[in-house]
């Protein structure tokens, strides 16, 4: 991250902020960002019509018991792309990719919709403050960010909600930065904000407790990335085997899921007799440990379905690394296809990151909107809708609210990628906020999805959380990749 936007993020953090601070222009003002835009995305939202479709989809889920975690520590908090697709019999539902504790874009929910995610957040801290595994009555959270992360603003507003729970808890609490943090603060709950270079270099296992420079234990971890970052066998080992024995709570524990875009499908099948009914379409998928194994795969893909596939690395995200090909390809040019996608992976994330295993997903047929931007109709352009969710205080996911996002170019069943890839962010490293929607009655219109279509993508993603969270043995043991995996399978 940029030094002078973390000096002042800690420093805007070190004053109660008012309301008006966190108003979207002024607080970008202060980090030296342009928020305007952001502004007006959060302005297109309509509380009151999430609120009607969050209650049916609710109502719905309630009667089978489809969103409720076995146990309360597996979520707390996460977000599911979807893209949709016409059938004959109606709209169908695919599933891109989950995100577990490092969400991106709560800055354009509303104000409410914020409150319910960081509720999900607010559940992991009060689990460490009332277990107080660390035994001196002190939370550390530590809180990771990407490098020259665009949406600093966001990690302001979390933290500036979680400082006000826990002063309501009668609990003193401060934010830190890696240069004034030591590991004998003396307030009751610590914020050490750090981003994932920092990190890399100063975590550490020990003890069964993830350390802050080899001395101050982590209650809470807020970002996945910190997790990735700890290249400690006894740790990878708990994570799959029984991560309540590592005594951080990691926000949240099933990332290995939510990486692994395979597993995340794998998740859908696992639980498709609670979604037959929410009309999730089932995409062929696998998955390839290997370049050598990747490169043998899609030859047999190719030849055998004369269909295109997509392949997108472990971990990735912003579009990164995900790289159509079509039939036609010349078998010879996979390898150069492969290469493209891990540069377009390690510019992202760096040479420390493991693209492998890849997902190889069948390409579906999207439903083509077009855009409010564009003058000529017949331009159409491909979409997605992210859906937010976290746990409340019974154990139960519900659904938050969302975004639509519009991919840059019209679709011409080309396999150039920003003709189906809707990512805000990763083109150019401009976060190009118009292409995205909140969701309204007006833009539901724009989408064309009704209330009814919505009831089900809001369904699909807490059904889905939960069986990830209830299923994560199963998923995550699950080695059985040489076949291509469908909807009549697993």
């Amino acid at each position: 991250m940029d030094e002078n936007k973390l000096l002042k993020f800690v420093e805007l953090m070190s004053k109660n902020i008012s309301d008006s601070d966190l108003e979207l222009v002024n607080l970008g003002s202060s980090l030296g960002l342009d928020l305007v835009s952001f502004r007006e995305l959060r302005e297109s939202q309509e509380d009151d019509f999430v609120d009607k479709i969050r209650s049916k989809a609710l109502k719905i889920m309630k009667k089978n018991g489809d969103n409720l975690l076995s146990n309360k520590d597996l979520f707390y908090a996460g977000s599911i792309d979807f893209m949709v697709s016409d059938e004959p019999g109606g709209k169908k539902f695919f599933l891109l990719e989950t995100n577990g504790g490092s969400n991106r874009g709560l800055s354009i929910l509303s104000n409410k919709q914020q409150s319910i995610m960081y509720n999900g957040y607010f559940k992991a801290i009060e689990q460490a403050i009332e277990s107080n595994k660390r035994g001196d009555g002190r939370i550390l959270c530590l809180v990771g960010v990407p490098i020259n992360d665009g949406l600093i603003h966001e990690k302001v507003i979390m933290l500036d909600y979680l400082r006000k729970k826990i002063r309501e808890k009668g609990m003193s609490v401060k934010i830190y930065n890696v240069n004034n943090f030591s590991s004998d603060f003396e307030v009751e709950v610590a914020f050490l904000i750090a981003d994932y270079n920092q990190l890399s270099t100063t975590i550490s296992f020990i003890d069964n407790w993830v350390v802050f420079k080899e001395h101050a234990r982590v209650s809470v971890l807020i970002g996945d990335g910190i997790a990735r970052r700890l290249h400690d066998e006894a740790f990878s080992m708990l994570i799959l085997e029984d991560f309540r024995k590592i005594n951080s709570i990691i926000i949240n524990p099933v990332f290995r899921i939510t990486d692994d875009k395979s597993l995340t499908y794998l998740a859908s099948h696992f639980a498709r007799n609670e979604l037959e009914k929410y009309d999730l379409k089932y995409l062929h998928f696998t998955k390839a440990n290997t370049e050598e194994e990747l490169i043998e795969k899609l030859k047999h893909l190719l030849k055998k379905y004369n269909k295109p596939f997509i392949i997108k690395p472990n971990g990735g995200s912003g579009g990164a690394g995900v790289v159509p090909i079509g039939p036609e390809q010349d078998f010879n040019e996979l390898q150069n296809l492969i290469e493209k996608s891990k540069s377009e992976f390690f510019s992202k994330f760096m040479k420390n990151r493991n693209p492998y295993p890849y997902t190889i997903q069948e390409m579906a047929q999207f439903s083509l909107i077009c855009p409010p931007w564009k003058i000529d109709k017949m331009e159409k352009h491909t979409f997605d809708v992210r859906i937010y969710m976290s746990q409340d205080k019974d154990g139960i996911i519900i659904p938050i609210g969302g975004l639509a996002r519009i991919a840059r170019k019209t679709y011409h069943g080309t396999l150039d990628k920003e003709e189906f890839v809707v990512n805000l962010s990763g083109f150019n490293g401009e976060i190009e906020v118009f292409r995205g929607r909140g969701i309204s009655k007006k833009n539901a219109e724009i989408l064309d999805l009704n209330k009814k279509d919505l009831v089900k993508i809001f369904s699909i993603g807490c059904i889905l959380f939960a069986s990830m969270a209830n299923n994560y043995k199963k998923i995550i043991s699950f080695n059985d990749w040489d076949k291509l995996i469908g909807q009549d399978e697993c």
